[in-house]
């Protein structure tokens, strides 16, 4: 018997860290960018794992593929008992196909986390599978992966739509009131010398009266960013997107190239771009018309950005 789960990728709008302390937050779901898990039975009473990544700029080197199967092995252990499956004595082989860039603020691992939590439950259990499970489940394995997590990254993988979000309460989809275009970029790996957690905590620390009218600020973008996608308004998206980069700028989680992109972007024409992600390297993202995608795509590529796509919305 063969299964296959396949999780999209994410980009985040506005609310990055801030929804951690309860901001509301708008996330994309992004199908340029996937990861697919595979299981198939086998005879040999235990678990295989192979792991390919189809991307050559998502960074991972041949050294690195046999370190990133034993986690997904360790995963799959740890997914297993949540969902109800006992894999003592059973043959399974597991594929994982990614194109998702880890650490760089596209949602790799909730990506991860989703697929193997899918394919275990239609492998296993049904092939009718609600999104409030498969987001459940996507958490709770990441949680036990590498400690808490807000749960957005893996509402709208689970959704595959844009999405309202606020912790603790559940996701609000959103409709697209006109087609939406955006183009993303990655900067490359984060900076290894500065943790964007550490950047956030410290400016959260040392200026406690700006963090909090900052907070308020994002509140705020996140509402007009929210109205905007339905009535569709490209203006006001644009808008919402350049003040959050104000801030995560100011906070110092957008790198130098991170800036060159976003004033490249808006050199193209484009209605607003931003950082996007946790910060201190990893991807943009860009809201343009349609007649510029390949524009900016090849400004993006001459700056050094890597793994560039288009996110379309609305269209269908």
């Amino acid at each position: 018997m063969l299964t296959i789960a396949r999780a999209r990728a994410k980009f985040i709008l506005s609310g990055e860290h801030f929804v951690v302390k309860g901001s509301s937050s708008l996330v994309l779901p992004a199908d340029c960018f996937s990861t697919q898990v595979s299981l198939v039975d086998q005879s040999d009473h235990r678990v295989q794992v192979n792991c390919v990544f189809e991307d050559s700029s998502t960074g991972i080197s041949r050294e690195k593929v046999s370190e990133y199967e034993s986690l997904v092995l360790r995963l799959i252990s740890l997914a297993a008992p949540m969902v109800g499956v006992n894999l003592n004595g059973v043959g399974l082989k597991c594929t994982v196909k990614s194109s998702i860039p880890p650490g760089q603020g596209a949602g790799s691992s909730s990506a991860l986390c989703q697929a193997i939590v899918e394919a275990l439950l239609k492998h296993f259990i049904t092939n009718d599978v609600h999104p409030n499970y498969l987001k459940w489940f996507g958490t709770a394995l990441e949680n036990a992966w590498h400690g808490p997590v807000s749960g957005i990254d893996n509402a709208a993988i689970a959704y595959g739509r844009p999405l309202f979000y606020r912790r603790g309460e559940k996701p609000v989809p959103l409709s697209v009131g006109y087609p939406l275009f955006f183009v993303v970029g990655s900067t490359g790996n984060r900076d290894a010398s500065a943790s964007p957690y550490d950047v956030m905590r410290s400016f959260a620390e040392n200026n406690k009266s700006r963090y909090d009218m900052f907070f308020d600020e994002i509140n705020n973008n996140v509402q007009r960013l929210a109205s905007a996608f339905v009535r569709g308004d490209v203006k006001i998206i644009g808008e919402c997107m350049l003040s959050s980069q104000r801030i995560y700028q100011t906070i110092g989680l957008s790198t130098p190239l991170q800036n060159k992109a976003v004033q490249a972007a808006m050199g193209c024409g484009a209605f607003g771009a931003r950082m996007t992600g946790a910060g201190c390297g990893g991807f943009v993202i860009a809201l343009v018309s349609p007649a510029d995608v390949e524009k900016l795509q090849k400004v993006w590529m001459d700056l050094g950005l890597l793994s560039l796509r288009s996110i379309q919305l609305g269209l269908r």
